[in-house]
């Protein structure tokens, strides 16, 4: 069965290094998108300052952070949305403004942004207030947001975490065309007249995409850390989060490469699959910003599952027993995906 495994995997990592489409696909398109996209994110961008609150103070407030060189103020109406946008680094800061023109201060103390950022807001809070009533001096109370593991987590780290995703499932998928290669080419069921045995062989190949989905991810994850500084959280949870997306990964490709019959269609089916779980998954976009419908929607795929468990351990600091929620439910995807595909490979391997 170990001998039966191990030939099983070289022969698709061989097959693999040789297929231009899958190739492309596992090394070239990844690593050119997080270079590029992480060189973008290495520019200086604005301070972005969140402006909870209604009415004219809230105005001016707004109108007055815009008017300050490299600062940008963005509405918002939920605290909970903020606290998590902060603690994310999509903006440093957030200033809410009460009925009684009291202002409250919400940053990220762990961060360089949080120090400039409070400078402008006082600065600010300041000149509004001495415009509302003629005085000024007003103090601004902060308020913590919750632990944001990583000072030196930057906005590329959402970025990352969405293209580890996205291309180990999307890696797994197009490899599929490999499958039924083999299948059609008789290698699969020439093996069963050695001694191998149709679970050997359905186990064997199953081997071999999960080390193709693991390879991939391992890629992502190391350009990432070496090259842009993303620390992916508690290496532990991240193993098992990178485990269990493969897992997904190899179920999905087994199961196209199982019940298609043509290397074109193969292919011609996975990209477009492949691509639209990740878009409903929030590979593109975050989840976040999706309507409602789509917001439901997105929960059905495994990619949902697994971004939030990355956000959780990059941004959140969070733990294996942090992300139990969503490490079941991919296991619950792997599966099903595992199971099906392996009935239907070894159907065809009989018939």
């Amino acid at each position: 069965m170990i001998g039966t495994i191990r030939a099983f995997v070289e022969a698709i990592l061989i097959q693999q290094t040789r297929d231009r489409t899958s190739f492309f696909f596992m090394i070239v398109l990844p690593l050119a998108i997080i270079v590029i996209i992480g060189a973008s994110f290495g520019g200086v961008r604005d301070l972005e300052i969140a402006v909870l609150g209604e009415g004219t103070t809230a105005d001016a407030v707004v109108e007055a952070l815009d008017a300050t060189p490299d600062v940008e103020a963005v509405r918002y109406t939920d605290i909970e949305e903020v606290r998590s946008d902060i603690r994310r680094f999509d903006i440093e800061a957030a200033v809410i403004v009460t009925g009684d023109n009291t202002f409250e201060f919400i940053s990220n103390p762990a961060t360089d942004e949080s120090f400039a950022a409070r400078s402008v807001v006082q600065r600010v809070v300041d000149r509004v207030e001495a415009g509302v009533s003629g005085q000024s001096g007003v103090s601004v109370s902060t308020q913590p947001v919750g632990e944001a593991r990583f000072a030196s987590q930057g906005a590329f780290a959402l970025t990352a975490a969405q293209n580890l995703v996205l291309f180990t499932f999307i890696t797994a998928l197009t490899a599929s065309s490999i499958l039924v290669r083999m299948r059609r080419s008789g290698v699969l069921r020439r093996s069963l007249s050695s001694p191998a045995s149709p679970v050997g062989v359905v186990t064997g190949v199953g081997a071999g995409w999960m080390a193709l989905a693991v390879i991939q991810a391992i890629i992502i994850v190391a350009v990432g850390a070496l090259a842009f500084s993303v620390n992916w959280g508690s290496p532990v949870a991240a193993l098992l989060l990178v485990l269990l997306f493969s897992l997904v990964g190899t179920g999905a490709g087994l199961l196209v490469g199982s019940a298609l019959s043509s290397e074109d269609t193969a292919t011609s089916v996975s990209i477009p699959v492949a691509l639209i779980l990740a878009a409903l998954g929030g590979c593109m976009v975050p989840s976040e910003i999706f309507p409602d419908f789509l917001a439901t929607v997105s929960k059905a795929t495994p990619h949902y599952w697994a971004l939030e468990g990355w956000k959780e351990l990059m941004f959140d600091g969070a733990g294996a027993a942090d992300i139990a929620t969503q490490l079941v439910v991919l296991t619950g995807f792997a599966v099903v995906l595992l199971g099906t595909s392996a009935v239907v490979l070894r159907r065809s391997l009989l018939s």
